[in-house]
């Protein structure tokens, strides 16, 4: 066994981390099973172009392989970065970011 099975939840490799689910809370681990972003999110999803939603406290906000919040958790909604962008849901009007948080036109 390369790494325990000791997550509630475990997710496949994608861009070399993998989402885990532990006590409800989602996080990342890397190929040697270490935890390289804390499981203390609400809801997350695999890494595409580099980057990862997260939920907090209901909002959807986006995250670099570091965990440093690189695009802030004020969305109500999220889907994965594609093409250098994300379409994001706030206030029940759907719109385009860039990797900066950015709206595009």
């Amino acid at each position: 066994m390369v790494i325990p099975a000791k997550y509630d939840n475990a997710f496949l490799f994608n861009e070399s981390l993998a989402l885990v689910i532990i006590n409800g809370k989602h996080g990342f681990i890397d190929k040697t099973g270490a935890m390289v972003i804390p499981a203390k999110y609400d809801n997350a999803y695999w890494f595409s172009e580099g980057i990862a939603w997260v939920v907090i406290d209901g909002k959807y906000g986006f995250i670099d392989k570091t965990g440093t919040m690189v695009i802030p958790a004020k969305y109500d909604y999220a889907w994965p970065f594609s093409s250098g962008k994300a379409r994001v849901e706030l206030n029940g009007r759907q719109f385009f970011i860039d990797r900066n948080g950015n709206e595009m036109q």
